[in-house]
């Protein structure tokens, strides 16, 4: 973990996260290490986003302003952000407030590990990505914040903030209990796997994807949302912008060929899809 020096009551790592990739406007940060814990008072940072590891960043004191893609969001002590790699943001000083923040981050192998051992999967779903604490809660991610600025030795300070990092994560993620999966009825199991196969290069229309399945539009779209959790068009979207994160990175192709084999008629349709996914638009993508 990074090594920390003390200037009342605050923690600063040594070194900051080598930026593997930057711009006049933003940078992209990797970090070497599993996990770490921050403390800044410090209310602004570089536009940026994150190669390889979750960012969780909670609010303990003031305020500040934040911005994620098209959102900007006056944050206060008790907000709690969690930040996924490849989407940007900033946060800057509000008005005359002060503020203080605590700033935990996981790389991402480690995070599956933590994952595994408490969800019982890699991929839980994530509720909000912007939460406000309770007071009890709160409370002890002021304990957690304690117990490691009063840590002894480094391998206390290592536990604590391990169990702290697991403790964020149950904030904001979640896993669907064993009865719940038992009721997804089996034909919309089937039918979400073939739509993650479904190429969507091909031409194809939206009667091909009802196709998959033998319900009605209706009752598959209804169904669909409640159990999933999101539109089939909205998942439909995704896995698109997802392949098309893809190809901006390991091809040449232009963004309006990206966007046209994926069936978007209008590229800044398909923009403004992607921006709202990534916080970021693709040209800006592509060159980070």
């Amino acid at each position: 973990m990074n090594e920390y020096v003390t200037n009342q009551n605050e923690l600063y790592p040594k070194n900051m996260f080598s930026a593997v990739k930057q711009s006049r406007s933003s940078a992209v940060l990797h970090s070497p290490e599993d996990y770490t814990f921050h403390l800044w008072s410090s209310p602004t940072s570089c536009y940026h986003s994150h190669d390889d590891y979750i960012e969780i960043f909670i609010i303990t004191k003031g305020k500040l302003t934040h911005r994620f893609g098209k959102n900007k969001t006056t944050l206060k002590a008790g907000d709690a952000f969690i930040m996924l790699p490849e989407q940007f943001h900033k946060h800057s000083q509000y008005k005359n407030y002060s503020a203080q923040h605590i700033n935990l981050t996981c790389r991402i192998p480690y995070a599956k590990e933590i994952f595994k051992l408490y969800f019982n999967t890699e991929t839980p779903i994530i509720k909000n990505q912007l939460i406000h604490l309770s007071a009890k809660v709160f409370e002890m991610v002021l304990t957690f914040q304690q117990m490691i600025l009063e840590s002894k030795t480094e391998e206390a300070k290592n536990t604590c903030v391990k169990a702290f990092l697991s403790f964020a994560f149950s904030l904001f993620y979640y896993t669907e209990t064993a009865e719940e999966e038992k009721h997804i009825p089996e034909w919309l199991q089937e039918f979400i796997q073939k739509l993650n196969d479904f190429d969507f290069t091909s031409e194809f229309n939206l009667s091909d994807i009802y196709a998959l399945s033998n319900y009605s539009q209706t009752t598959l779209s209804r169904e669909f949302k409640k159990y999933v959790g999101k539109t089939l068009i909205a998942y439909i979207n995704d896995l698109k912008l997802n392949y098309a994160c893809n190809q901006l990175k390991h091809t040449d192709l232009s963004i309006l060929a990206i966007a046209s084999s994926l069936g978007f008629d209008s590229l800044s349709h398909f923009s403004h899809l992607f921006k709202k996914k990534y916080g970021i638009a693709p040209l800006q993508y592509r060159k980070n």
